[in-house]
């Protein structure tokens, strides 16, 4: 499973420093590459963008302080948009790095954009531009959306409301966009599902937004606002405007954002991220069948477990210790193991003593394809001696694919595929991995622990229910997993 990506935006003193920031605070969601565009009304270019390859860190070559100040005193700015990336599509080059920049001569059609989130109808938005004669490099959604706000801008270039309204009408999937002109003017858009998260804050002189609550927090921002699902946020003269773009009234929040994606310090429509995956260890431990005894113990896959790892922990009162270490230095490399053996030393270090001759209660977020976890399990055995490993995944199984812009594979690659619910292949997934047993989260505990109900959330990875009329389409799925009749 991979990252997705975070875009922010910045207004008021220093806003290229605090967009850098900021994208700190969101590397999480994507470690790829980075950048920012600034607004710079004093100079001939009056949009300036910057990117690189890499972590914000690298992008930006903040382990040079020389390098740094230079790159700061260029982009220095009063207004700007940033965005850390990872590819759901498009190459690892710095071409598909963000923000996209149009230059034009007139100030309204000159413009930057950022994005996060996958649309499902790219292909035909493609074929239609194409038609149309456009040339198009990238094989990236986002490029398509740059050709489709300049479309629009030639109709309505000064009523950025139509210009944003009339692109969301074309575009099928999840996103949030973040936009800025050569005036100076910031757009920021949520799709009308609210598939993914976006906030904002407002307070004195200062503007800010982005996909996750920790990072304006990090900023000082106290009162912090889930940007409405189908609105969008017009900033001008320093002033916001909340626009309710869009007619639907279903919302469609990614369930996944609270299970592993977002910071665990972030709050995402009021739920503190800790607190769900806390809950949703709790939500594993009632349903818990195994005898616990004094030789038990609890052992979360890090980074993102660790909560859920903890509230199985507290609610049956086995001790929870860290026997997997994360190595944080590893980063990106172009050296990767071919064996799955290797690929788990590469990322984890373990403390024998934690596992050997234990009852061991393994707490994972998730399983996908589940090659990471039988690795894992294989290393467990190897080098902790355990006398039991019992799994626990404190969500329900992951069954159909994503169109939304998680990389999740094809259904066939999953380990659990549309016939989950029978105990058989249950039994056939915990022989695979070659445990003692395995628990997945039931939808009853996912929904208690989120605070939102199925009618609420976008569950389709988990039932095959999606969204968006594209999405059901490509999935060939009519909803519960059932194949369409066409």
């Amino acid at each position: 499973m991979k990252d997705e990506c975070g875009i922010c935006g910045f207004v008021g003193e220093n806003a290229e420093k605090k967009i850098f920031k900021m994208l700190i605070q969101l590397q999480h969601r994507g470690q790829l590459s980075a950048g920012m565009t600034t607004f710079q009304p004093n100079n001939d270019y009056l949009l300036k963008t910057y990117k690189g390859l890499g972590l914000a860190n690298v992008a930006f070559k903040a382990y040079d302080e020389n390098k740094f100040k230079q790159i700061m005193e260029k982009m220095h700015s009063t207004r700007g948009i940033g965005h850390v990336r990872y590819a759901t599509c498009g190459k690892d080059d710095v071409e598909y790095a963000q923000p996209f920049e149009r230059r034009h001569g007139k100030k309204t059609k000159w413009f930057s954009i950022c994005f996060n989130g996958n649309i499902a109808n790219y292909k035909e938005l493609k074929q239609g531009l194409e038609e149309s004669g456009y040339h198009l490099i990238k094989e990236t959604d986002t490029e398509i959306i740059e050709h489709l706000i300049s479309k629009e801008l030639k109709k309505n270039s000064k009523d950025l409301e139509k210009v944003f309204s009339g692109l969301a009408e074309k575009l099928d999937g999840a996103y949030c966009i973040a936009f800025i002109n050569a005036e100076g003017t910031i757009v920021v858009l949520r799709d009308p599902n609210g598939i993914k998260p976006l906030c904002y804050a407002e307070e004195k002189e200062r503007i800010a937004f982005a996909s996750e609550s920790v990072a304006l927090a990090n900023l000082g921002f106290k009162e912090i606002n889930d940007l409405p699902a189908g609105h969008m946020l017009i900033i001008k003269d320093n002033k916001i405007k909340l626009v309710n773009y869009s007619s639907n009234k279903k919302k469609d929040y990614c369930f996944f954002e609270w299970v592993y994606f977002s910071h665990p310090a972030s709050v995402l429509e009021k739920k503190l991220v800790y607190n769900v995956r806390y809950k949703l260890g709790q939500e594993l431990a009632k349903i818990e069948t195994q005898k616990i005894d004094s030789n038990c113990v609890v052992v979360s896959v890090p980074d993102s477990s660790k909560p859920a790892g903890d509230g199985f922990s507290d609610f049956l009162k086995i001790p929870s210790k860290e026997g997997l270490i994360r190595n944080r230095y590893v980063g990106r490399t172009f050296i990767e193991s071919k064996s799955r053996e290797e690929r788990v030393k590469e990322k984890f270090s373990i403390a024998r003593e934690v596992f050997e001759g234990k009852k061991v209660f393994l707490v994972d977020d998730s399983i996908v394809r589940g090659t990471t976890m039988k690795g894992l399990i294989d290393f467990i055995k190897t080098n902790g001696n355990p006398k039991e490993i019992h799994v626990r995944v404190s969500c329900p199984p992951i069954m159909f694919p994503c169109f939304y812009g998680i990389d999740m594979g094809s259904k066939k690659e999953f380990i659990a595929r549309a016939e989950i619910d029978n105990k058989k292949r249950i039994e056939e997934i915990r022989k695979e991995l070659g445990v003692n047993s395995i628990v997945y989260q039931s939808f009853e505990g996912l929904f208690n622990a989120i605070g939102f109900n199925e009618k609420e959330l976008c569950l389709a990875c988990l039932n095959g229910t999606y969204p968006t009329k594209k999405g059901t389409e490509l999935s060939g799925f009519c909803g519960e997993g059932r194949a369409c009749e066409k």
